[in-house]
């Protein structure tokens, strides 16, 4: 009785949840019986008062990914619900939004015709600041999300000089989306932002845009206004000519030539890498097991050394046995020893002086693709799902950080590549390379797994050990990752994985 009670219950609050098109509901839109029993039972979680989350009763205590994947539509629908539409996201906020920053920020500061000005803490250590300034109400807004935010050229207008002091690289993302001076000498004008007119030429000016710069004086100046050019950042501008077809593009240069030198630094110089080859690969066969072991455990599978090794041996039977046909974790080892026999054939080229980004380009899918083919086989993924890449957003355990949206993957994805082909240091290919990687999680399932494949066979290549994550130091391996992801600090990753090949 008690669970048909829960089912009907269930059955009445994801109808509201479809029509709003999340997993956030108010506690108006649920019948008093049906929220007081899903709460009792944990489907429902409590975002602020009268706001709630609909999650599984197993998600584990301190689980936040539920939370930052409904985060943006928890705020769609609240200030929708409390202001009608009567406000718009902050400049900073809105510049995040528009250069991709794919992190879950800590507070959102919102713009409105009335708001106390309090801050509203939401869980996971974010929170939400509503202000009321409706003579500064913004009229040039755009749809982010179903969001009110403020167009990019307006929003850069907007932005304080404390924008492009704490967040120089976001800023310089922005700037160069901008593709004409009109865009913003007609905002600027309009607005009487005088100040912002000599901070924007001075950014200008510093990112090397001479001819932009020149254009925004000539119009202002045409104007009647005096224009004193303001370089409004703090430290050495190191993006110059960043691609604008997609933010995200421009983030992961950012983001590389950002932290090479501090990965460079992490590292003991390169050595030679293997001069054979093919015996290097013998050799290699004797650390599988071990690294197998690992790295799916990482991942949460539950494997030993004897169901890797009668995979290995191919005495993984899943016609005859049925535990082998239907064990996940049987499917993960089988798929991953397949994977690993590809990726040998991809160091091999790297050991033997290939271009290591054209390899990893030409090579990637197919890794993808023999991780996941016994679940083919097995028939519990269908072929197509193997092509490509993901056509879902995603969304990594406890983490702020937001893998990219899949429209932009193929971009990115390039961008990597290029990155790889471009870079001369093995360290820094094989750290960022990594780290990029699953910074972008093109896949469905499996990032994890072929990120490590991806750093050690750039390792190897460079002249470093083939070097296993242990599961013992899992903690600190996604702890460092993270801090890359959302605290921009690369150098406990690169680190960590300095550590763990001195010390195998």
């Amino acid at each position: 009785m008690v669970h048909t009670e829960i089912g009907e219950a269930l059955a009445r609050v994801r109808k509201v949840c479809g029509s709003n098109q999340s997993n956030v509901i108010q506690s108006e839109q649920m019948l008093r019986p049906d929220r007081e029993l899903l709460l009792r039972t944990k489907w429902l979680q409590p975002i602020m008062k009268g706001w709630y989350l609909l999650v599984k009763p197993e998600l584990a205590e301190g689980d936040s990914s539920k939370w930052y994947a409904s985060f943006w539509d928890f705020l769609r629908l609240y200030l929708a619900d409390l202001h009608q539409g009567e406000y718009c996201l902050s400049a900073e906020n809105s510049l995040d939004l528009h250069t991709g920053n794919s992190q879950v920020p800590s507070q959102v500061v919102v713009i409105s015709s009335k708001g106390g000005g309090s801050t509203q803490e939401l869980p996971y250590q974010t929170s939400l600041l509503v202000y009321a300034d409706p003579k500064n109400l913004p009229q040039e807004t755009v749809s982010f999300k179903g969001l009110k935010i403020m167009g990019l050229p307006y929003a850069l207008c907007r932005a304080s000089v404390a924008y492009f002091q704490k967040n120089q690289r976001g800023a310089e993302i922005a700037l160069q989306m901008i593709r004409q001076s009109a865009e913003l000498t007609h905002l600027l004008l309009k607005h009487d932002f005088k100040m912002s007119a000599n901070r924007l030429i001075g950014a200008y000016e510093a990112l090397g845009r001479d001819v932009l710069a020149r254009e925004m004086k000539e119009e202002l100046s045409a104007a009647g206004w005096r224009v004193k050019a303001e370089n409004p950042f703090c430290n050495e501008v190191r993006i110059s000519q960043l691609p604008v077809r997609s933010p995200y593009c421009a983030r992961i240069l950012s983001l590389w030539q950002d932290y090479r030198e501090i990965v460079i630094a992490s590292f003991p110089s390169p050595q030679s890498p293997p001069s054979n080859g093919e015996v290097y690969l013998e050799t290699l066969e004797d650390l599988y097991e071990k690294d197998a072991y690992h790295s799916l455990s990482i991942e949460g599978y539950h494997v030993d050394e004897a169901l890797i090794e009668r995979v290995q041996k191919d005495e993984w039977n899943p016609d005859h046995d049925r535990g082998d046909s239907e064990t996940r974790n049987a499917l993960a080892a089988r798929g991953y020893y397949e994977a690993f026999l590809e990726v040998k054939k991809s160091l091999l080229r790297l050991i033997q002086g290939e271009n290591p980004g054209k390899v990893i380009e030409q090579d990637l899918r197919k890794w993808y693709q023999h991780l996941f083919a016994p679940l083919v086989r097995a028939e519990i993924l269908r072929k197509e799902e193997l092509v490509g890449y993901r056509k879902h957003q995603v969304y990594i355990r406890n983490s702020r950080h937001v893998p990219l949206p899949k429209e932009s993957l193929i971009d990115a994805m390039e961008t990597l590549f290029e990155c790889l082909k471009q870079e001369p240091h093995p360290a820094v290919r094989a750290v960022l390379g990594h780290y990029i990687f699953v910074f972008i999680h093109p896949y469905m399932d499996g990032n994890g797994r072929l990120g490590r494949f991806l750093m050690n066979t750039l390792l190897v290549s460079g002249g470093y050990p083939w070097t296993i994550v242990r599961v013992t130091s899992r903690s600190a391996y996604l702890n460092a990752l993270e801090c890359a992801g959302t605290g921009r600090e690369i150098a406990p990753f690169a680190r960590f994985i300095a550590s763990q090949m001195i010390n195998p």
